[in-house]
């Protein structure tokens, strides 16, 4: 059969009188009913008719007095009839396409290579605020965008590459070297003043000092000049400054702690729970429903690999365990001492550099709790290399 009569179904039948056969293909052609493929043959006249004529032939065939037998039938809408008895295969049929079609419009898979210090959670957290992770949809993708985010997040970062292949995207980086910092020995510099204070001891190398021992300074003046006059020739030489200026510098650190210090405390039994992450959906995969209320999650999420390639597909394992906040009011001794505790951390990673030579705490309290100011004198070399023009 041809394609043209497989779309529109057929009937091969047989006509079973045996007397009569020729009078009702006569009566078919008046009736403009087309029949192909007529055979003769000892039990009767055979031929075909498309599906939806062959009840038009009931006319001709009693017309003829003759008695037609169906033998076989075939055709497209011979299988969708079938196909009305099997809704679920309908049903799962068309579902299929529809998930192929949508999953087509998201990502499959997130590929990243070239981490060494960067952690790669980091980097596949940062990409999925972007829009860059398993079952995301790729409408509004743009790989240029997503490379200047990511290299502005992560500055260690000195050449990323963003790749769309269909559904996978493939991810490639290059961090840079960390390298000590050298210090620019060409040129003149100055000598000025990183803060406030008051000159107590000079040691000047190079340069022509601008300010002597006892001298008030503020930020930025300046202290040792490039410029150095050399009298018996009468001009001036550029030099690189060089030295130490030793100031009295005074500080104010100041912290809060309130009286009250809210904890996480756990308060009831914890529960185990799996689940299925498909394309970032979880499906639970324990009849245990979790506990009620505030949650701590911990867990382990295991991808699923195909041949090396890692799948939008994972299983996640975690302990939910209920938890509630609450809050300790706190004598006021044991305030101040977390209060001077965070000052003397405050002050060796502020001034880690200068000698403190006084120190003088002030205590205020409220009904919120206690804040603490610290007023320092330090000793420290305030002297700032700048560089100046050519």
């Amino acid at each position: 059969m041809g394609l043209t009569h497989w779309l529109t179904g057929w009937v091969r039948f047989r006509v079973v009188t045996p007397k009569g056969g020729e009078r009702f293909l006569n009566c078919c052609t008046r009736a403009k009913i087309y029949i192909w493929r007529v055979r003769p043959g000892s039990k009767g006249i055979t031929a075909c008719v498309r599906a939806g004529q062959y009840a038009a032939l009931r006319r001709p065939a009693r017309q003829a007095k003759v008695r037609l037998q169906i033998q076989r039938k075939g055709g497209l809408p011979l299988k969708i009839a079938h196909l009305r008895h099997r809704p679920g295969l309908i049903a799962g049929f068309v579902l299929f396409w529809v998930a192929l079609l949508a999953l087509g419009q998201c990502f499959w898979t997130v590929e990243v290579t070239g981490c060494k210090n960067i952690p790669e959670n980091e980097l596949r957290q940062a990409l999925a605020e972007q829009g860059v992770a398993p079952g995301v949809k790729k409408s509004g993708f743009s790989a240029k965008e997503v490379q200047t985010k990511m290299m502005e997040k992560f500055p260690q970062i000195s050449w990323i590459s963003v790749n769309n292949h269909g559904a996978d995207v493939d991810v490639q980086l290059t961090e840079k070297d960390e390298q000590p910092p050298v210090a620019d020995q060409n040129g003149w510099y100055h000598l000025r003043a990183s803060e406030n204070g008051i000159v107590v001891e000079m040691h000047v190398s190079a340069g022509s000092p601008v300010v002597k021992v006892g001298d008030g300074v503020i930020k930025n003046q300046l202290l040792v000049s490039a410029v150095v006059e050399d009298k018996e020739q009468k001009f001036m030489r550029l030099y690189h400054a060089a030295g130490t200026v030793i100031a009295e510098t005074k500080h104010t650190l100041q912290v809060q702690v309130p009286f009250g210090l809210s904890q996480w405390q756990t308060c009831g039994q914890p529960a185990e729970r799996r689940s299925l992450l498909v394309f970032g959906v979880q499906i639970p995969l324990s009849v245990e429903l979790p506990p009620s209320g505030q949650l701590m999650r911990t867990g382990q999420q295991t991808a699923v690999r195909l041949c090396g390639k890692e799948l939008p597909l994972s299983f996640l394992q975690e302990e939910l365990t209920p938890v509630r906040l609450v809050t300790r009011q706190r004598s006021r001794a044991e305030v101040e001492k977390e209060a001077k505790q965070l000052l003397d951390s405050k002050e060796k990673t502020e001034l880690s550099s200068a000698s403190v030579t006084k120190r003088t705490d002030t205590i205020k309290a409220d009904k919120n709790g206690v804040t603490v100011t610290r007023q320092l004198v330090c000793r420290e070399n305030i002297a700032k290399e700048v560089k100046i023009s050519q």
